[in-house]
């Protein structure tokens, strides 16, 4: 696809050359209309007044009158009475007549060749160097003279000051539309660039709000745009926080009589209590998820602790001990012992935490996990189990928030687990890549 620049000059070039071309065209019929019957009756009038000069005035010495004749700025060819030619001033172009026309000329009729000249779209007759192009008339002594000014001859610094100025003019134009239209883009650009930078939930940078057309106009509007987009993020960001902090207090409470509860009861009221303590504990999960990402997006934390990625993970997987050993699932890891991250020791926690317990819930019981780290180039871990894998639909938005693909749906999940996952690597500058195939298993790299 052409970028915008290159469709303006392209465009530019082409109406440069329409123009050019309709020009000439537009000349070109003035010419054959007004001006070529005066031009033909120009040089009709010099061949009379040689014609005549020559019977009254010379010794007879024809040659030597044709050579004076093309020294003056014309170009003839002369057919004798033995119908041998010569040629007196510049060449012709194409020297080509007919023998009738010929003797139509040595009976008396002159040749009307310039004045009768066929129309050409885009070729001036003025210029159309050719024999046919002339005007012809005989003389007493039966020489058949064809004439017409040797314009070559007579503007030829003419035309090389035209053929020079065009050009100039030409490449002026080209060189200015060229470097006008790169400012006309350039703003474009930035725009560009500030819409990604929107989407990415940063603050554009560099708009060309000082400018006084539309292109000012255009980004003092998407300024305002993301000034009110970020106003409402942080109105959002705010409600979230202040109901999930609302919400932990009684949750916790709730919590803890849930196990009260189910501790002091039996049979089927003892059911229900452990799924209200479940639920409730689930939705506390959830209220300190949704705390986190308000904090992670409102404040972000300042990473300035050299943490042991092997110490941190095995830490994790200590953590979940409980989980594996339900499922009989193991643990590989492959971590170099001096691989360490800049970061905060209970965010990149949170990461593992949230990796691990994903592939827990998809492995097959009895499956491994495989728990890697490369230093080479920059620092790659990866989690790779062996479970149900997904298909491209989830792997599209397994880092949106609250979403959770069809296989994935459990009672345990609340959909947020990766989406702060994908937020703390950002906070590190990295990126998550994922592998997937239904059946197979899953790996997620993380990037730093």
């Amino acid at each position: 696809m052409k970028t915008l620049y290159t469709r303006i000059i392209v465009t530019m070039f082409l109406i440069l050359l329409l123009s050019g071309a309709i020009s000439l065209l537009v000349s070109n019929v003035a010419y054959y209309t007004w001006w070529q019957p005066s031009y033909s009756e120009k040089t009709e009038r010099v061949a009379k007044m040689a014609e005549s000069y020559i019977e009254e005035h010379t010794d007879l010495d024809h040659d030597a009158f044709y050579t004076f004749l093309a020294a003056t700025g014309y170009q003839l060819v002369v057919v004798d009475a033995t119908n041998e030619r010569q040629r007196f001033g510049g060449e012709f172009r194409d020297e080509t007549i007919s023998d009738s026309v010929v003797q139509s000329v040595r009976n008396g009729s002159p040749y009307q060749g310039m004045r009768d000249f066929p129309f050409h779209l885009f070729l001036l007759g003025l210029f159309d160097n050719e024999l046919k192009n002339t005007y012809g008339f005989t003389l007493e002594n039966g020489d058949v003279i064809f004439i017409r000014p040797d314009l070559s001859a007579q503007i030829r610094e003419l035309h090389l000051f035209v053929g020079l100025f065009f050009a100039l003019v030409t490449l002026l134009a080209f060189g200015l539309i060229a470097i006008s239209t790169r400012s006309l883009v350039r703003p474009l650009h930035t725009l560009t660039k500030a819409t990604t930078s929107v989407a990415m939930r940063k603050a554009p940078e560099h708009l060309p709000i000082e400018r006084q057309d539309e292109i000012g106009t255009l980004a003092r509007q998407f300024q305002y745009m993301s000034n009110e987009i970020d106003r409402t993020e942080a109105r959002q960001r705010r409600f979230v926080s202040n109901v999930s902090h609302e919400f932990q207090s009684p949750l916790t409470s709730l919590v803890g009589y849930a196990e009260k509860l189910s501790d002091e009861t039996e049979g089927e009221s003892k059911e229900y209590a452990l799924v209200i303590e479940q639920e409730t504990k689930r939705l506390s999960q959830l209220t300190k998820q949704l705390l986190l990402l308000s904090r992670l997006d409102e404040n972000p934390p300042i990473l300035e602790t050299n943490v042991n990625v092997l110490q941190s993970v095995s830490e994790v997987i200590q953590m979940n001990a409980f989980a594996l050993d339900q499922k009989g699932i193991a643990v590989v890891t492959d971590i170099p012992q001096d691989a360490e991250l800049m970061s905060d020791p209970v965010l990149l926690a949170q990461v593992w935490n949230n990796l691990l317990v994903n592939a827990i819930h998809a492995s097959h019981d009895g499956g491994t996990i495989h728990i890697t780290c490369t230093l080479d180039p920059g620092l790659v871990i990866s989690f790779t189990d062996e479970g149900i894998g997904m298909d491209e639909e989830t792997k599209e938005h397994l880092f949106d928030r609250f979403y959770r693909g069809d296989k994935a749906r459990t009672s345990q999940g609340t959909g947020l687990g990766l989406a702060i996952t994908s937020d703390i690597i950002e906070l590190h500058g990295g990126k998550i890549t994922v592998e997937s195939s239904i059946g197979i298993g899953t790996t997620i790299h993380l990037h730093f």
